[in-house]
């Protein structure tokens, strides 16, 4: 046969292959993503190629009588950040980006798309919006906008374009939570949500009781913020809300990553981070991070050094194994909080620019993280996912609390809280089994498995002394010499905490437009409290304890009137931990029973386009109350009534047009307190909370070359209550954020330079009755990728 004949031969079968499979039909039942692809495959005698992950917890449509093998697969991906390409016979399956094949026949996956448009996976080119939410308990991970709770996520790239540094920054920046001062130097965020206070985050999805420090937004890949209960998901836990900390696992495409900047002042820095591919199974990455300066504060010193390291392992198609372990050391010196009796002071009467505090008054941390995942396919409708985490970390934080009495001439004193060397032990777990069947034409996703988290703490005897000193001038506050005699190791276990939560959920699919998560949870606290003493014993003397469990069940409706709306009804109850009473309270120490809380919620999420998702929501949520009251000792933290939020969500992320990024929301809390016995407090609102706060952040793209953004944000933070009989009130404020960016490439390498603003205005405000507001800060860094 010439070679005429054969190209026309060929060119003949091809055609008539080709238009086989347009005239194929195809019909799937309602199933798994990866059993719907399987049988198409099957049906087309074609191979097919995809990273099972990518397919982990996605559900197929029911799909009949579909014409043509493209046509079939788009209505099964459909709703995914997946997409199908045919080539050579085979259907490769990936997500939204494009295919490169090398000359060795090799795919690689890359993030860039072919057709230019990104997916939905939190970079610049998607609007920061994300397809799926990376991990929510026994629901695995879901699409974003079929996720039936109010939620927002804060990406890396999002993150390292506003050079948020602190955990401080991501509480002013997102839209569904309030700035409550303090929350940068612990490394957690501390912070309100739906008006509860929440002083901790998840870890990859597995929570950690009482682990308030230790963790850096450079180990995070993403911070994915859930509004409200989630107890079923988790067990028991904050009631306000859930901040998920993502860590950085390798990527499916190499990178290197190099950053040198200043992070305001005179703290500058230089991080890495790279993943790279070791093997066709075995991947890894490392980032690392050190800094060291002056702040934007005078007498205000922060220092990071941070490693880490993670492995991702595909042994089998069926097996993915991932390692993460990392190491921290961090120091903040010029740190101080405030103790207000009588008249709140005018922020503008102070200088922000200034810690009023001396450098001894400081936090210094140490701490280490080991986590190990493993998800195995025992088939494509069942599968087996698992995580362990070990966490330990120590403080050391004498600290001045500066004093203000406005009945006094001489209204200013200092007093000095001095507890040594803390420590905290933690193990996080979970293990998930998950099924997929039908019962008729209702398809199932069941998972049965549970969770439990421990913590061990200890420190030694703790000193709450001043130096009977009052004076007039604030700048005063800057110039106690102390230096501690005390041992600085604490050796006397303080705490310790084990919980416990066995859950049966089912995702259940009835139609296209109806389906439900159900599920119920046995939950179970145990705290035990010692006294600090200095006997040998292991423990000292028990002081306090509580082993408590209950039955908290979910259930949510989703329906989809359309592709792009989702709708949704949630009832969700949680368990608690009992509250340990701080150490600003005469009875600092003291262990609370654990609370039982409720939650009602409707909403709403809407896709624009594939680049910008709108949501909405209604709640309320009942809890019993913690209520400071003023008695002739001093402060003390009573359980008293009942804690009531009703409020409205409205949030927004992705790209309004192609040049133009919004961020932001909209967010109303109603927080009374009901069946109160002091009845004073009877129908007041609680201190601390704001009712109306909105939050935008934009970023524009510039019409011309080279690429040129300009970024910035208005963060509006309604009035405050200071006190529990609602007589006073701390004043509204306004921050103005304003930066740019400029990309290009240096020598062929990927080079963006950033400069970013944060409190443009230099406004002076009180974040809350304990903690000033930061001045004004000029950022700027220079990133090299390759």
């Amino acid at each position: 046969m010439n070679l005429s004949r054969k190209v026309v031969f060929g060119t003949t079968l091809s055609i008539l292959l080709s238009s086989q499979l347009l005239a194929q039909s195809f019909s799937v039942e309602s199933s798994s993503l990866e059993n719907a692809i399987k049988t198409i495959s099957k049906e087309s005698n074609m191979t097919y190629m995809v990273d099972s992950r990518i397919l982990s917890g996605k559900k197929s449509p029911k799909i009949e009588n579909i014409e043509g093998i493209e046509n079939a697969l788009k209505e099964v991906l459909k709703g995914t950040n997946l997409e199908a390409i045919i080539q050579d016979n085979t259907i490769i399956i990936k997500e939204v980006s494009s295919v490169k094949v090398l000359s060795n026949g090799t795919y690689v996956l890359d993030d860039v798309s072919v057709s230019g448009k990104s997916s939905k996976n939190g970079s610049v080119e998607s609007g920061y919006l994300v397809e799926d939410v990376k991990t929510l308990g026994v629901w695995g991970n879901l699409s974003l906008q079929d996720t039936p709770y109010s939620m927002s996520v804060m990406t890396d790239d999002f993150l390292q374009n506003t050079i948020t540094t602190n955990m401080a920054q991501v509480a002013k920046q997102n839209p569904l939570m309030q700035n409550t001062g303090g929350n940068s130097y612990n490394g957690d965020l501390g912070a309100n949500i739906r008006g509860f206070g929440i002083n901790q985050a998840l870890i990859d999805g597995i929570y950690l009781p009482g682990s308030f420090y230790g963790s850096s937004l450079k180990e995070v890949d993403r911070v994915e913020v859930i509004s409200g209960l989630s107890g079923f998901l988790y067990g028991a836990g904050n009631v306000g809300g859930t901040i998920n900390y993502a860590l950085k696992y390798p990527k499916n495409k190499p990178f290197t990553e190099i950053s040198l900047g200043n992070n305001g002042g005179e703290n500058y820095f230089t991080s890495v981070d790279t993943s790279q591919n070791i093997t066709d199974k075995l991947s890894i990455r490392v980032n690392g991070n050190y800094q060291n300066g002056d702040t934007e504060i005078e007498n205000n010193e922060v220092k990071e050094k941070l490693l880490g390291v993670s492995l991702a392992y595909k042994p089998t198609d069926n097996l993915d194994l991932g390692l993460y372990y990392s190491h921290r050391e961090y120091k903040e010196s010029g740190f101080t909080q405030w103790s207000i009796t009588g008249k709140m002071p005018d922020a503008k009467d102070f200088d922000t620019s200034k810690a009023y505090a001396p450098t001894w008054s400081s936090n210094e941390q140490d701490s280490n993280k080991v986590q190990l995942k493993a998800n195995y396919n025992f088939s494509d409708s069942l599968r087996l996912r698992t995580a362990y985490i070990y966490k330990e970390a120590s403080r050391y934080e004498p600290l001045q609390i500066n004093n203000y009495n406005s009945n006094n001439a001489k209204p200013y004193s200092r007093t000095l809280m001095d507890f040594g060397k803390e420590y905290t032990y933690n193990h996080g777990a979970y293990a998930y089994l998950d099924g997929d069947f039908n019962t008729g034409f209702v398809h199932h996703s069941l998972t049965f498995g549970g969770s439990l988290s421990t913590e061990q703490y200890k420190r030694k005897l703790g000193i709450w002394t001043g130096d009977g000193v009052t004076f007039t001038d604030k700048n005063d506050f800057m110039n106690w010499n102390f230096t501690s005699t005390r041992p600085y190791d604490g050796t006397i276990n303080q705490r310790k905490n084990f919980n416990t939560n066995i859950v049966l959920g089912d995702n259940i699919t009835f139609s296209e437009q109806w389906s439900a998560l159900v599920g119920v949870n046995y939950a179970s606290v145990e705290n035990k409290t010692y006294n600090a003493n200095n006997t040998l014993t292991p423990y000292g003397t028990q002081i306090a304890s509580y082993d408590e469990s209950a039955l908290t069940p979910t259930i949510s409706l989703i329906y989809k009137p359309i592709e792009n709306l989702t709708t949704y009804a949630t009832y969700m109850e949680a368990l608690e931990n009992g509250t340990v009473v701080g150490s600003t309270y005469i009875n600092s120490g003291e262990v609370f029973d654990p609370l039982k809380s409720k939650q009602y919620e409707i909403g709403a999420k809407y896709s624009v386009n594939e680049k910008l998702l709108l949501s909405s929501a209604i709640f309320r949520i009942e809890k019993p109350n913690n209520m400071d009251e003023n008695t002739p000792l001093g402060k003390k933290l009573t359980q008293n009534g009942e804690l009531v939020r009703e409020g409205i969500e409205i949030l927004a992320t992705g790209k309004v047009i192609d040049s133009l990024t919004l961020m932001g929301g909209v967010t109303y809390v109603s927080p009374k307190v009901e069946k109160a016995t002091t009845k004073a407090t009877e129908g007041k609102e609680a201190t601390n909370v704001a009712k109306y706060q909105a939050k935008m952040y934009a970023e524009y793209r510039l019409p011309i070359e080279p690429k040129i953004f300009l970024n910035g944000g208005v963060f509006y933070t309604g009035t405050q209550w200071r006190d529990n009989i609602n007589t006073e009130k701390l004043p509204a404020y306004t921050l103005f954020d304003l930066g740019a960016r400029y990309e290009t490439k240096l020598d062929g390498l990927d080079t963006t330079f950033r400069i970013y603003a944060t409190n443009l205005t230099d406004e002076k405000y009180w974040e809350n009755t304990s903690y000033l507001g930061d001045p004004r800060s000029v950022a700027f860094n220079v990133t090299v990728k390759f």
